[in-house]
């Protein structure tokens, strides 16, 4: 039965990957009358009606106090069969709109409770009572709600008797976005690639360390403060900042590179995580030199597509980077093992199934 479907957000871009580019194109793709409720500008694209609510707020404390509402607010007016919120702050909305007789999931991108341990704004003093407060709301809430969609297995364990259904919808890349290049790598330049978000946690300041000594260039494609580009790029002059790049620049600097990086630093939320950057260097062609957490360990083991160190060690880092750079027969052989992995284990299709079975299944 095909139904009219409302996705909303007010945090995330209108094209952000996993909410748009896999969701609601999937939805839409299935049959489905969908919408997706986002700050930015309003389109049709593949299927999908994005209901644009011009600029976010500026500033967190707006964001949480006004956007939330004005999405709720757009939300509701379209007066749609299911809903299906993205962030945090619009678990009491979709309460509300449970009170109206709608279906509504909770796409729960997050270990929320051990992110807030991590959050800079937030007083340390705080962050344990507001992580208590914050998952014995999120219990309450999802209890009342008719699904949880966790972008991990590990976030979906965290349901687990909180929920009344929890489905894993894995957030792995779609064949078709990212471009796999055969080329030789001994034809490339020494080029190592980072993409993603950049901050201190993401290894902003520890891949420029480690490439430091390495005889190489590392591009990051990534938003971040340009003040801090700068000061970095002068301190590190074989690093280049290229700020936010589209798919289609990802993909081109994919085929320039022998090397991704996912050097995360070791707090709780990352150690159980799925770095989409991870499996979208897989799907290049890439390997890469990830942190040596127990769950990408046993990935790079299996399909043997990269190299675990530890992020506490730049100098050990930037010894893995350059002994792919320095062997690039090895490296494009691992880089063809993770390729072969995302065509038989880590790819949307399978998710999407995964996906539309469960609004088959809902009311």
């Amino acid at each position: 039965m095909k139904k009219r479907v409302c996705h909303m957000t007010s945090v995330h871009r209108s094209g952000d990957m996993r909410i748009f580019f896999k969701e609601c194109v999937s939805l839409a793709k299935a049959g489905h009358e969908v919408f997706l409720v986002a700050f930015g500008e309003g389109r049709e694209e593949a299927g999908v009606k994005v209901v644009g609510l011009g600029e976010m707020p500026g500033n967190r404390i707006s964001r949480i106090l006004t956007a939330s509402k004005k999405v709720y607010l757009a939300a509701k007016e379209l007066d749609c069969d299911i809903y299906h919120l993205h962030d945090p702050e619009l678990l009491p909305y979709g309460l509300k709109l449970k009170k109206l007789g709608k279906t509504v999931i909770f796409d729960s991108h997050e270990d929320v409770p051990v992110q807030i341990a991590s959050k800079l704004w937030i007083p340390r003093i705080f962050k344990g009572t507001v992580s208590r407060l914050y998952r014995s709301y999120e219990t309450r809430s999802v209890r009342k709600l008719d699904a949880v969609v966790a972008a991990t297995p590990y976030i979906g364990e965290q349901f687990e008797g909180r929920a009344k259904k929890t489905v894993v919808i894995n957030n792995y890349p779609k064949l078709e976005d990212v471009h796999y290049c055969d080329a030789p790598f001994e034809g490339r330049e020494a080029v190592v690639c980072y993409v993603g978000t950049m901050d201190r946690w993401y290894g902003a300041e520890l891949m420029p360390e480690a490439m430091k000594e390495v005889p190489g260039t590392l591009y990051i494609a990534g938003e971040y403060p340009e003040e801090i580009a700068e000061r970095q790029t002068l301190r590190y002059p074989n690093t280049v900042f290229l700020g936010f790049q589209n798919r289609e620049s990802i993909n081109k600097m994919f085929e320039k590179s022998v090397v991704g990086l996912v050097m995360l630093l070791p707090i709780k939320n990352f150690i159980d995580s799925q770095p989409t950057k991870m499996y979208e260097y897989m799907a290049a062609g890439l390997p890469f030199v990830a942190s040596d957490f127990p769950r990408w360990k046993r990935i790079v083991e299996k399909w043997n597509c990269g190299v675990c160190v530890s992020p506490d060690d730049p100098a050990v880092i930037g010894k893995a980077i350059e002994s792919l750079l320095s062997n690039r027969e090895l490296a494009q052989e691992m880089g063809r093992n993770g390729r072969r992995a995302i065509e038989q284990e880590y790819n949307w299709a399978i998710e999407e199934k995964k996906l539309v079975e469960l609004y088959s299944t809902l009311a």
